[in-house]
Formats: structure tokens, sequence, C-alpha cells
């Protein structure tokens, strides 16, 4: 009741009654009774930068009684408004132009123009110091004809006007022998690599700012990482890796015009130190054994299609983003076992990732194989068909040349599937045998498209589309365990027919 009549109280005052000083002194005394008794309690300062369109500025803020405070005069003087500081009234007045804003210490009622405004927390004058909470940038300083001010509440950093901050996505994931972090942003951008082996630290210093992290820090500990984190405090974007002393060397890549970078952190190599051994005769050719052929697939890429709010096709009970996960999960550990190969996902989680950026996965892996795992989905509840997808051989329009990729010097990256076209096809043919056999009535045809994700891989790859997710049966099926285990088993089937094959590597 009291803060409604204080409330009701300051709306009937007006700008010329304000100007008396026993009124300046009611003002904050009734100001202050919305403010919580007791002192404030404090808690860590730290940095807070304010992007503007052309330039930044970092503040030292403060968390008073859980609310986060800026230093009021830093801003104004920064902005170039002019104000007056009365001290022996406890207030601020600010001008711009003929407008004038009024606050008062210990008050969360603000004057502009005569309007009344309630902040929800209380200016303060502490130190000779004005704090505001960060709620005034809007509802007091942005009356004044400045910017509109975005912030969301829990990151440390204020964007103003219409500053482009493009978004940041950061990801973790174990991949075997290493472990990679994936960062994608809305714009390009560089990485600059700074190392402190001594601290087993590492920064990832970003060239442009600003930018707008999804996540501030990410929820990934294994024998590699510590910690990943995201920090502007000082203004200049980084992520901060801390490490364990297992990692040796960090190798960065990009894709995606700049817009996507692959960081991998490469475990130390494992050093033994032995006795002089007495001599020995050298030692003859290891004995093959004949009936096992030499297996030629060394590096696999699974890519579950999809992920992030990209869904992909809809069942009543999947969406193909989650399925897509589960089968590649599952057909990494049964390859990983049975070829004893190096199997890695293109993504390990629920992220977002364009077409080009999960072939360059399989291309900076210099991979033997790509397969990318899609559900289908048709208008048709009854259909329940199934295929196998390579790259459309005619794919590229008016940059199609004629020559074969042995007549070229290079081939362009959207043309990148040509040098492997013909052992694709056979990766199909295998594929849709093997599959034939023990998920019969599914079809599994070979076709060709112009997909995408296909063309710039350097490597046999191809498509595979499994069921209709508007089949209620075949839905239903794809969700069994059993069925999941046959599919990714037989896949496997197929993957080490192929690399039994392939021609040998070239070393």
């Amino acid at each position: 009741m009291w803060a409604r009549f204080v409330r009701a109280y300051m709306i009937d005052l007006n700008f010329h009654i304000m100007r008396n000083r026993r009124i300046v002194f009611l003002l904050a005394a009734l100001g202050a009774a919305l403010f919580i008794l007791g002192g404030p309690s404090r808690a860590a300062d730290g940095n807070f930068p304010i992007y503007f369109q052309n330039s930044k500025l970092v503040l030292k803020a403060e968390t008073i009684n859980k609310t986060t405070y800026l230093p009021l005069k830093e801003i104004i003087e920064f902005l170039g408004l002019p104000y007056t500081d009365a001290v022996a009234l406890e207030t601020l007045t600010i001008r711009s132009g003929n407008s004038r804003l009024i606050v008062t210490n210990n008050s969360g009622v603000i004057s502009f123009n005569d309007q009344i405004v309630l902040l929800p927390s209380p200016m303060l004058r502490q130190n000779d110091q004005w704090l505001a909470p960060i709620e005034f940038l809007n509802q007091g300083l942005a009356r004044l004809g400045g910017p509109e001010y975005r912030y969301r509440p829990g990151p440390s950093r204020i964007f103003a006007g219409d500053v482009e901050a493009p978004e940041l996505v950061m990801n973790a994931q174990s991949l075997g022998p290493i472990t990679r972090l994936t960062i994608r942003c809305g714009a390009p951008i560089n990485l600059d690599l700074r190392r402190d082996d001594q601290n087993n630290r590492a920064t990832l210093v970003i060239d442009r700012a600003p930018v707008d992290p999804l996540r501030e820090r990410i929820d990934h500990k294994d024998r590699f990482v510590k910690s990943i984190s995201f920090d502007d405090s000082d203004g200049t974007p980084k992520i901060l890796l801390d490490l364990t002393n297992e990692v040796a060397d960090i190798k960065l890549a990009s894709a995606d015009n700049s817009r996507l970078f692959f960081v991998d952190l490469i475990r130390k190599a494992e050093t033994i130190t032995a006795s002089p051994a007495p001599a020995e005769p050298a030692p003859t050719a290891p004995k093959v054994d004949a009936t096992q052929p030499a297996r030629k697939v060394r590096v696999i890429v699974i890519d579950p299609g999809h992920g992030g709010m990209d869904t992909g096709a809809k069942g009543a009970s999947v969406t193909e983003k989650d399925l897509t996960l589960i089968l590649a999960r599952k057909l990494r550990a049964v390859l990983q076992m049975r070829l004893g190969a190096t199997v890695l996902l293109s993504r390990d989680s629920d992220i977002a990732m364009d077409n080009e950026a999960r072939s360059a996965v399989a291309n900076n892996n210099q991979a033997n194989l790509f397969i990318s795992l899609h559900a289908g989905f048709s208008a048709d509840p009854m259909e329940a068909g199934s295929s196998i997808f390579i790259m459309k051989e005619d794919f590229g329009g008016k940059f199609t040349t004629t020559s074969t990729p042995r007549d070229q010097l290079f081939l362009p990256w959207y043309l990148g599937y040509r040098a492997s076209r013909e052992a694709s096809a056979r990766a199909a043919k295998v594929m849709q045998e093997e599959l034939l056999k023990t998920v019969p009535g599914w079809g599994f045809p070979v076709r060709t498209a112009p997909l995408a994700v296909l063309s710039s891989a350097a490597m046999p790859s191809l498509l595979l589309e499994i069921g209709n997710l508007n089949n209620q049966v075949n839905a239903q099926t794809l969700m069994e365990t059993e069925f999941q285990n046959r599919l990714v088993g037989t896949i496997a089937d197929a993957v080490q027919r192929f690399s039994e094959s392939q021609p040998a590597p070239a070393n």
C-alpha cells in the first residue's frame, strides 16, 4: 500500500514543484521507501563492455543486492551529455537539448521532462560515484535521444543501437584420439591461437567485436579439457581453453568462408625409454594372413543429418535430427570395433551445421569414406521406401566442364565429388546389396541428385535416406533398438566390403 501511495504522489508532482529544494528532499525520502532496508550486500566486481556502432566502453560493474550497477558518469561523459551533480541535494541532472533527466540517491524514482519513471532498483551515490542499474539505460538515458540498449540477463555485455553482433556458437566433442572444438559465427571472423604451455592454457582471439555467444561456457570436460569459456571483459572477444597436460598440439582449420572453425586438441605422443637390446638379425617382413583382405578405408566420417533449429522430418515420436544422431553414434561404435578405423561424426550433439561444413569435416580429416544419414518423409503415409543417393554426374550448371579430373590441375570445391565419383557409385552398390539382404521391403534404390552435402566431398561419399517418418509403422520400427542394431550392423558390413575392395590409399 505504501508503494502505491508513493507512486500516486509522485505522478501528481509537476516539474516546477520539483525545483523546490524541500520537495527534492521529500522526493528522495519517499523514493527511499521503495529501497530494501538495511545495508547493501555486494558481490565481486567485473568488467562490463558496452558496444556502440564504431566504439566500445568498458566499465567496472558492481553487484549490489543481486543487481548489476554501472558507473553512470562514465557513460554520460562517453556520450558527451552535460550534467550537474548537486552533492547537497543528492541529485544528478542530465541534459540533452531541451530535455532534462533527474535522478536521486537511494531512489528508484526518476523524472524526465515532468514525467515520473519507476526503476526496478534504486539509483545509488557512493564514494562520489553515481551507480545506475542496467535498466536505467533504456528507461532513462534512451529517453534523451540516445540509442536503445540490448542485453540479456546473465551475460556481461550490452549492445547499443544498431550495432551488429553476429551469434557465436561453440561445441566440443571427444572424437577418439582427439577432442574437437567447433566454432560457428554468423559472420566471417579470424582466430588467433595463443598458447601458454606453462599453464596448460590456450586463447583463441577473435578479430571481430562484438560477437554474441549463444553460451558463455561449454559444459564439456575430458582428458584434454578442463573448461572452455567465452570472455570479452576487456572488449576483445576471445575463447579461453583450460587444458590438461595431455595436450601436445592444437590444430586450427576453417571452413564456410571463415564462418566455421575446427580446433583439434591432440594428445602427446607416448615415448618409451628402454635399455639397449642385444643385436638381432635384421627383421624379416611380417607374415600376412591371406584369408584376411587388407582394409583400405582408414578414416570414416558419419554425418548425422540436420541439427539445431533444423529438425528435418518429424514423426509422431521422433525427429530426423535425433534419429540420425542415434544411428550415427551406434554406427561409429560398430565400425571402430570391426575395422579398427578412425570414425568421426560431423556433429556429436544437437548443433546446426551447413552442408559445406559437414563435408569439410571429412576433407579436413582426409577421410576415405563419407556417409550422410537421413530419414525419409513422404506425404503418402503408406510409402515405405528408402534410397541411397550419390552425387548427380552433370551437377555444376554453367560451371560444368567436359574435362575429367585427371585432365585438370585442380577441381573447384563445388566439384570435389568428381575425384571419387566412380568409387562413390561402387560404395552405393555395395550398400544396396547388403541392405537388401537384411532389411527387405524397404527398397534402397541407388539414385543421383545434386546434393550440396556431397558436392564438395573429395572422397567416396553417399547419402542414405531410411524409411518414411510419416509412415507410422516405419517410424515405430526405426525407433526399435533391435532394428537399429541390425541396420547399423548391415551398414558396417557394407563399409567393410567396400573397404576390402578399395585400392590402397597412397602413403
